[in-house]
């Protein structure tokens, strides 16, 4: 047990490392463009937070395994084209758990114990991404393992969507696009999500709640009316059009 989770916890830094390194690059580009102004360096509370979060994600991943041993999660090790299947599954299942986790944390009542605290750190360093309270950790956590125990999933899909979760939720929290504008303007990008997109989330936190695509956001009708405007590059983000102010912050 001990061993595990040790190995676990050097898994759950490298992935935090992996995250921070990856945005750092990013923030580098010479074509990224600028959504929000440069913040300077993360606060000592999102750095408490983040490492809090390395912990509880151990303890997540630990949970998983235990799972695993006693068969309530099932894993599938062959390498055949299911993957892609299994993949694109764990995706569409988690980006619509996630909106319905995420409107229901933008609630009145439940807003204030949780997911206000990530919404106080404005959108410009790939720490930001961490830097949340930890009954939310949990409870993705758990989202997480009952949805691999409802089905057995190739382990390499479950590999495949960790990178993917990581892309996507580095790159929606630092605060530039770094996708040319030709790209966004495709169909491709008008279902699946850019950065700008989660950006916008943090400007106006009542719309852009999902997180890998817009399907769920189009279908309940809580996609920002500027969206698409400012995806193909035809319109501003607020934050640019009034002098590149802080993102507001929710009171």
């Amino acid at each position: 047990m001990w061993a595990a989770a040790l190995l676990f916890l050097a898994e759950n830094v490298l992935i935090l490392l992996a995250g921070v390194g990856l945005g750092t690059a990013v923030l580098r580009l010479a074509g990224a463009a600028r959504l929000l102004p440069d913040t300077g360096r993360a606060e000592p509370l999102q750095l408490w937070l983040a490492a809090g979060a390395v912990m509880l994600n151990t303890g997540v991943t630990l949970a998983g395994w235990k799972l695993w041993i006693l068969g309530v999660i099932r894993l599938d090790l062959d390498t055949t084209w299911w993957i892609a299947v299994d993949l694109l599954a764990l995706l569409l299942i988690m980006d619509f758990a996630s909106y319905v986790g995420h409107a229901l944390a933008h609630r009145p009542r439940l807003y204030p114990l949780g997911h206000r605290l990530h919404h106080r750190f404005v959108d410009a360093r790939p720490i930001t991404l961490f830097a949340l309270h930890p009954g939310e950790v949990v409870a993705f956590g758990a989202l997480w393992l009952l949805v691999l125990a409802a089905a057995p999933f190739s382990v390499w899909a479950l590999v495949g969507y960790t990178v993917v979760n990581l892309v996507f939720g580095v790159f929606g929290h630092l605060g530039v696009e770094p996708l040319p504008a030709r790209w966004r303007r495709s169909r491709f990008f008008a279902i699946v999500a850019t950065p700008t997109m989660h950006t916008m989330h943090h400007l106006n936190p009542a719309r852009n709640l999902g997180f890998y695509t817009t399907l769920w956001d189009r279908l309940f009708r809580t996609l920002d009316d500027d969206y698409d405007r400012c995806r193909t590059g035809h319109a501003q983000l607020p934050a640019l059009a009034s002098a590149a102010e802080p993102a507001p912050r929710l009171s």
